[in-house]
């Protein structure tokens, strides 16, 4: 084979498998956890809103109570706990943010309710 033609198919590889791994990235919302870590550490505020793919926040894991008075400031008024998710509530509307855990330490926080993006 032509080596500018394994060259040009290697290059190709290349770029499909980043392309690749970066779709995957964003899908897994990896972006948006490592932006919130970032914020988080770099600034003083114990609560990070991220919104790349979805409206998201971040929090150091043993803050919770901080996030509840974030969602507090902005209006919504926190109603239970729904297994790994907690339900708020304001004016009529309900929405479900669901939590995971990050290396142990943060917690994402991630609206699944996606009619109700534009009301937050």
């Amino acid at each position: 084979m032509n080596p500018r033609i394994r060259k040009l198919i290697n290059g190709i590889v290349a770029v499909a498998t980043v392309s690749m791994i970066l779709k995957v990235g964003y899908e897994l919302k990896w972006f948006d956890v490592v932006m919130g870590i970032l914020k988080l550490e770099t600034r003083e505020k114990s609560v990070q809103k991220i919104s790349f793919k979805a409206l998201s926040f971040v929090a150091k894991n043993d803050h919770e109570m901080d996030f509840l008075i974030e969602m507090k400031t902005m209006g919504w008024e926190f109603v239970k706990h729904y297994g790994r998710g907690m339900i708020f509530e304001k004016e009529g509307y309900e929405i479900l943010i669901s939590k995971r855990e990050y290396f142990g330490k943060y917690a994402f926080y991630e609206v699944t309710t996606k009619e109700i993006f534009d009301i937050i």
